[in-house]
């Protein structure tokens, strides 16, 4: 007879994710800078800037902090930290996380931070 019921490693049961699970429960989102799970109370959403219906001047769009986590349209979350922005600035994650083209201005963002 044959072995049935036995996984592999990789089989359906498999552990996903190599990141600890937070001890807290709730909403847990992905920093696109350091790639670290967090709380989603301890993370800042970004978003395109609504108000603006055409590109700004310098032809970049605007980033914004969604301070509420209420605005409407794909957010990307990111740690609290000038650290992390710098890292998803240079990964290019932002654009790919928001499915945009182009350039950003996350000049807001850096004054947020640096507040």
């Amino acid at each position: 007879m044959g072995r049935r019921g036995r996984l592999s490693e990789s089989g359906p049961r498999a552990r996903l994710s190599t990141y600890p699970v937070p001890p807290v429960k709730g909403p847990v989102r992905t920093c696109v800078g350091c790639r670290g799970r967090d709380q989603r109370t301890a993370l800042l959403r970004l978003v395109l800037d609504a108000s603006m219906h055409g590109d700004s001047v310098a032809g970049a769009r605007r980033i914004v902090v969604d301070v509420r986590a209420c605005l409407p349209g794909r957010g990307a979350w990111v740690h609290p930290e000038p650290r992390c922005l710098e890292l998803a600035e240079r990964r290019r994650a932002v654009p790919r996380a928001l499915r945009v083209d182009g350039p950003l201005d996350l000049g807001e963002v850096r004054a947020h931070l640096g507040q």
